[in-house]
């Protein structure tokens, strides 16, 4: 484990002299980088140098705890109530862990379940330092949406949206309704529902790969 920028993550893949890309992931609520990486390994072409994110902030019970990258308070009369200024430290902290990596290879996000709420939130807020942008099993919340609409910066930033079907915890819904918010603003994305629920689907990880492959050529 390395830190840098307040956090902890693990590196694979290729050597900072060899990289032709660096990609970020970013790990679902209770995760750790350690699962993100082991679900989403084989859809990542070779020539990247990986970087797997552990959120700040710990949730869950041992020995089963993991991280978040920000609290979500649940309760039986609502619908949950996310920490939005742990939202906010957390985005703006991932931001400044880009700027960290080597500007002259192009730069991958990929985030799962919060970590693709947090991916797709930095679309939206840093299209500028990226060159592809996959959100899986996540979803867009309102307030960032009209804080940071999409525009020209955004079109130039391919999207993939990975969602199953049947998601318990965010609705497909949820990926089908951004993908026509920004679509209509002219983003260029791919929906990719699958039949499963809250994963990653193996099926994927060769069209996946081949996508990122193509926007790192691109970039």
């Amino acid at each position: 484990m390395t830190q840098s920028a307040g956090f902890e993550y693990s590196v694979h893949g290729a050597s900072a002299n060899e990289a032709t890309a660096n990609i970020v992931l970013l790990h679902g609520l209770g995760h750790t980088e350690t699962i993100v990486y082991d679900d989403i390994k084989d859809a990542l072409p070779a020539g990247g140098r990986i970087f797997s994110l552990r959120a700040p902030h710990p949730f869950g019970q041992a020995p089963d705890n993991g991280f978040g990258w920000f609290n979500i308070e649940f309760n039986e009369s609502g619908p949950p109530k996310p920490d939005l200024e742990q939202e906010a430290s957390s985005r703006q902290a991932i931001a400044d862990f880009l700027d960290t990596l080597d500007s002259s290879l192009p730069l991958v996000l990929i985030g799962f379940g919060q970590g693709g709420v947090m991916a797709a939130h930095l679309f939206l807020q840093h299209p500028e330092k990226l060159q592809m942008c996959i959100v899986a099993s996540g979803r867009i919340m309102p307030h960032l949406l009209e804080a940071y609409p999409p525009g020209e910066a955004h079109q130039k930033v391919p999207l993939i949206l990975v969602h199953g079907e049947s998601d318990p915890i965010i609705p497909i819904a949820a990926a089908q309704a951004a993908a026509e918010q920004l679509g209509a603003a002219g983003v260029g994305l791919t929906l990719m529902p699958h039949p499963g629920g809250h994963e990653w689907p193996d099926a994927f990880n060769a069209p996946v790969s081949t996508e990122i492959s193509t926007a790192i050529q691109n970039g």
